[in-house]
């Protein structure tokens, strides 16, 4: 009988207790992937930040407006090494029946499409979008969960900009754009920013007048860091003090609500680990226990000492790669699922190669740890002393 029939018999004879292991490691590394590529799809968000973009936002805080006038829109602009700008009002409208705001922003769209070039966008739609002040492009995931196509119309409630009348806003969808970074998400609608700041200037809608942040693009040459130190020490005595930064520290800071989210996440995970290193060594020292007898026979029948240590290390090898394999299978089948229900909050969620790599390397190393221990006592174990039990 090979090695391969005696390891498959042996689990086989305890199927309840092989099934239960094998769902075990299943879902604990499926958990390690998740949260891993939680992790890691934040921190390629920082990371995909171009270096040659800037945030100006206001000193006081990022829910305070910063003016439009033409002291600070013309004003950054003549700051030398900036390049080109747009400004970015969050909206925050409600859609029907809900009462969670989605994200919605006021652009300069022109500004946008050439200050972002990993928004993609058909060049048909992009006319189509400058050349209707009431248009609007959201991004193809919003596009997947809304049932959006171009043409439709998106009615929101507005929150911090609502009609005076109580009528909602709605924005015709001239674009479907994808992203190529995972710095920018697809799940946001851009509209024009005039079309909010006419409104509010018409007394049709209230809410703060101004910008949430400008995004500018520097020019080549220049270090971010020296024109955003720059643009604060032009608006050091107001009338609004700003705080620029880079787009990837910009980024951070969003992570940086979050608290210690990441960190403890990151804990989650290796404490997944750990317990399941115990779980499998806890099912293979019991077999260990349950085949003395049979290990003894073996010894007497003349069979190597490494014989035992084999077959140890094949079975727990089976038990984990069939519950690894499963896991990482299934974290990678989900990930399109995830990008769904995350996307707002962990643009681009992926599990990447590395993660599944190293998750691979993690069941080798429980497998190989669950294997030799017992396979150490098999192989010490005296062929008289065993058939005795």
């Amino acid at each position: 009988m090979s090695l391969t029939r005696l390891v498959w018999r042996n689990l086989l004879a305890h199927p309840v207790r092989m099934l239960l292991t094998v769902l075990a490691v299943m879902v604990g590394i499926f958990l390690y992937c998740f949260l891993t590529s939680i992790v890691g799809s934040l921190d390629a968000a920082v990371k995909a930040a171009a270096g040659n973009r800037i945030v100006v936002a206001s000193a006081v805080s990022l829910f305070q407006s910063l003016p439009t006038s033409g002291a600070y829109l013309d004003g950054i602009r003549e700051v030398e090494g900036v390049e080109a700008l747009t400004r970015f009002t969050w909206f925050g409208g409600v859609y029907p029946g809900e009462n969670a705001p989605s994200p919605q922003f006021g652009v300069d769209p022109a500004a946008l499409l050439d200050i972002y070039p990993e928004l993609q966008l058909p060049p048909e739609q992009a006319k189509a979008w400058l050349e209707d002040k009431k248009g609007g492009i959201v991004g193809r995931q919003l596009a997947e969960q809304r049932n959006l196509k171009l043409g439709d119309q998106v009615v929101l409630t507005g929150t911090i900009y609502p009609h005076v009348d109580g009528s909602p806003w709605t924005f015709n969808v001239r674009g479907i754009y994808s992203s190529t970074k995972a710095n920018l998400d697809e799940v946001t609608l851009h509209f024009h920013w005039s079309y909010l700041d006419d409104a509010l200037a018409a007394a049709e809608a209230y809410g703060p007048r101004g910008t949430s942040v400008y995004l500018v693009r520097i020019k080549q040459g220049f270090r971010g860091e020296e024109v955003a130190a720059a643009i604060d020490a032009k608006y050091e005595r107001g009338p609004q003090r700003t705080r620029t930064g880079t787009e990837a520290a910009f980024q951070a800071s969003w992570i940086g609500m979050l608290g210690n989210l990441p960190t403890f996440l990151g804990m989650i995970g290796g404490a997944i680990v750990v317990a399941l290193l115990f779980g499998v060594v806890n099912t293979m020292m019991l077999a260990a226990r349950e085949r003395v007898r049979s290990m003894g026979i073996l010894k007497a029948l003349g069979f190597s000492d490494g014989v035992p240590v084999r077959l140890y290390l094949l079975e727990a090898l089976l038990l984990v790669g069939l519950g690894g394999g499963a896991g990482i299978a299934l974290a990678w089948g989900l990930q399109g699922s995830f990008q769904q229900v995350f996307a707002q909050f962990v643009p681009q969620y992926a599990v990447g190669r590395d993660t599944m790599v190293v998750a691979g390397l993690i069941c080798l190393g429980i497998a190989l740890l669950a294997g030799l221990i017992p396979a150490w006592g098999a192989a010490r174990l005296k062929a008289v002393e065993a058939l005795r039990q």
